[in-house]
C-alpha cells in the first residue's frame, strides 16, 4: 500500500469542505460527480475517475461526508451547533474555523482508514473471480463516525430520536427497500452489460443527489444503501447465469435485506446517539460482506 501526501492534503482539503457545506450537502455534492462519471465510464470504460474522483481522497464519501458529520459532532460538544445529529447545516455559519480544522483531520482520517480497508485480501469465486471482501470507503465512514462518538457523544441520549421518522415503520422500511431494489435491479438489466459494475453506483449518486432536499428541511426517503447493494445482489446473481427475472428477484430481496439492516443499525446505535453513526454507510458495509460471501458460495 503505497500512501502519498498528494491524497492526504486532498482529503484534508475534502474534509474541510465537507465541514464547510455540511455533511449532507457535501454528499449530493458528491452524488452529483458520482452521477457524470459513471455515465462517462460507460463511454470510456478505461477511465480511472470513478474511484479517482468519485469516490478519491476529496470528494469521496469517506472523506467529505464523513468528515461533515464529524465536525458536527464536535460543533454541538463546543455548544455551536444544537446536535451533534444536526448534519444538514452548513458549518461555515458557525464562524469557528477550529470546526473546519476537524473536518480536514477527519478527511484524513477517512481515507487512511479507506485505504486499510482496501487492503483486506478479496474472495474467489469458483471461476477465479475476484470478489471484494468488505467495502472500504463504507467501512470507513463506519468507523470514522465511531470514532467521533467516542469523543463527543459518549453520554447517551435520555429519550430515543428515530433517524428518520417518515421511514421509521415497518412498512415504510420493507416498501422502500422492496421499490429501491426493484429499481436496481431493473436498472441493472436495462444497462449495457458490459459496464453493468456502473448500475449501482449511478443509483447510488441519483439517490445521494437526492437528499438536497434533506438540506432545506424537507422529508426525502433515502435509499443510497439500498440500490447499491441491491444492485451489488444483481451483479452476482447474473454471474450465475440465471433467468432475468431471477436477477430481479435477488435485487428485491437484496434491498429489502440492507433497508432492514439500516433500521436495525439506527434503531440500536444511533437513536440514542449525540452523534451521527451513519445507518446507510453501516448496511453498505455490511451487505457488502454478505454479498460477497453469497457470491462466492453461489459460484
Amino acid at each position: 500500500m503505497t500512501l502519498t501526501v498528494s491524497e492526504f492534503v486532498g482529503a484534508a482539503a475534502g474534509g474541510a469542505l465537507g465541514a464547510a457545506l455540511g455533511a449532507l450537502a457535501g454528499f449530493a455534492l458528491m452524488g452529483t460527480i458520482v452521477i457524470g462519471v459513471t455515465l462517462i465510464a460507460v463511454a470510456l470504460p478505461n477511465t480511472d475517475l470513478v474511484t479517482g474522483l468519485a469516490f478519491g481522497p476529496v470528494f469521496g464519501p469517506h472523506v467529505l461526508f464523513a468528515a461533515g458529520a464529524a465536525a458536527a459532532a464536535y460543533a454541538a460538544h463546543r455548544r455551536a451547533l444544537e446536535s451533534g445529529r444536526d448534519i444538514a447545516k452548513p458549518l461555515i455559519g458557525l464562524h469557528d474555523t477550529r470546526i473546519l480544522w476537524v473536518g480536514a483531520l477527519f478527511g484524513v482520517l477517512g481515507q487512511l482508514l479507506a485505504r486499510v480497508f482496501a487492503e483486506i485480501p478479496p474472495l474467489h469465486t469458483s471461476t477465479g473471480a475476484e470478489v471484494s471482501t468488505v467495502d472500504a470507503i463504507a467501512l470507513s465512514v463506519v468507523v470514522t463516525g465511531l470514532a467521533s462518538g467516542l469523543l463527543w457523544g459518549r453520554n447517551p441520549l435520555a429519550e430515543r430520536l428515530p433517524w428518520l421518522p417518515w421511514q421509521h415503520s415497518a412498512g415504510a422500511v420493507l416498501t422502500l427497500g422492496a421499490a429501491g431494489g426493484a429499481i436496481a435491479g431493473s436498472v441493472f438489466l436495462a444497462w449495457p452489460q458490459d459496464s453493468r459494475a456502473m448500475s449501482g453506483l449511478f443509483l447510488y449518486g441519483v439517490s445521494a443527489l437526492s437528499l438536497l432536499v434533506l438540506v432545506f428541511g424537507a422529508a426525502a426517503p433515502v435509499t443510497h444503501h439500498i440500490v447499491l447493494p441491491a444492485a451489488i445482489g444483481a451483479r452476482a446473481a447474473a454471474s450465475w447465469n440465471v433467468p432475468s427475472s431471477v436477477v430481479l428477484l435477488v435485487a428485491v430481496v437484496s434491498g429489502i435485506a440492507a433497508s432492514l439492516v439500516a433500521e436495525a443499525w439506527a434503531r440500536l446505535v444511533l437513536e440514542r446517539s449525540r452523534v451521527h453513526l451513519d445507518p446507510p454507510a453501516a448496511a453498505i458495509a455490511i451487505m457488502s460482506t454478505v454479498l460477497a460471501v453469497v457470491q462466492v458460495v453461489g459460484s
